[in-house]
């Protein structure tokens, strides 16, 4: 459904230490609302406090950013273009919510009582459906979400913040990247976390590794994994384990990697007659 621009999200989080979406850009439109705890999110040049029955709208491009800060915390986001037909247009819609939030790309809003619980089914549903094909229903229910953030909810008031600059909001996203991966090196089974963890493209956060480290992502995992297993033989783990524990499900993989990088084999490591490293 790339064509669209259809991307759903549904995050339940019983803790809110170290959880947060830094601050990123797509081009397709985003709605967040959220149902339980509360969070810090920025929109554009302005900040906003959300809680049960509040619900953020972010227009194509616009930067934005969250920040848990009471926990259990769940929110529901949809993320779409309105390339559709037009019997389902969300052009004329978009364009009056633009104008409801003061003329800003993305504004937050408090939810009337009444509307909020199907609000949040239309949410649920289309965050659980998981269907590839079955685009009429997804536009059917953001229609319906956009119709109430329209006619029945109440722009919230938000501080004024300085924007980051790129290389601030950049680091930021490096640190939060390899902060995840630290947390989860010998579970990462490929990059589709950087897009369903973080909302930015693997394109781009490879590019801000290898312009800082000089190594792409999937590089930087692996060098961590093998470094992860040099430790643990070296510490007297039988060399199979240590690989899987490091992330390895083939051993001869494993193997040859970790030869080439370190310039020495496991078992010489385990012997304490390492000959150098790569």
């Amino acid at each position: 459904m790339e064509i669209y621009g259809l991307y759903t999200v549904h995050k339940n989080e019983k803790n809110a230490d170290g959880f947060s979406y830094p601050v990123h850009s797509h081009s397709s439109h985003e709605i967040l609302i959220v149902t339980k705890g509360n969070c810090g999110i920025v929109i554009g040049d302005t900040e906003y406090e959300l809680g049960k029955n509040d619900a953020a709208l972010m227009f194509g491009n616009e930067e934005h950013g969250l920040l848990i800060h009471e926990a259990p915390f769940e929110f529901f986001a949809v993320q779409f273009i309105p390339r559709v037909c037009e019997e389902v247009a969300l052009d004329p819609m978009l364009s009056a919510l633009s104008a409801f939030c003061g003329g800003k790309s993305g504004s937050a809003l408090t939810l009337n009582d009444s509307v909020f619980p199907a609000v949040a089914a239309c949410m649920r549903r289309m965050c659980d459906e998981r269907s590839d094909t079955n685009t009429e229903m997804y536009f059917t229910y953001i229609k319906s979400v956009l119709y109430e953030l329209l006619h029945n909810s109440t722009p919230k008031t938000g501080v004024a913040v300085r924007r980051k600059s790129a290389t601030a909001a950049n680091t930021e996203l490096m640190n939060a990247v390899t902060d995840y991966i630290g947390a989860n090196l010998n579970s990462i089974k490929d990059l589709s976390f950087i897009e369903n963890e973080f909302h930015y493209s693997n394109s781009h956060v490879n590019r801000l590794f290898r312009s800082a480290l000089g190594i792409s992502v999937w590089r930087y995992i692996t060098v961590k994994r093998l470094d992860m297993a040099y430790n643990l033989i070296a510490d007297g783990t039988d060399a199979k384990r240590a690989a899987e524990y490091s992330g390895y499900n083939d051993y001869s993989v494993f193997y040859k990697s970790f030869v080439k990088h370190f310039g020495t084999s496991p078992s010489m490591v385990k012997k304490g007659k390492r000959s150098g490293t790569a």
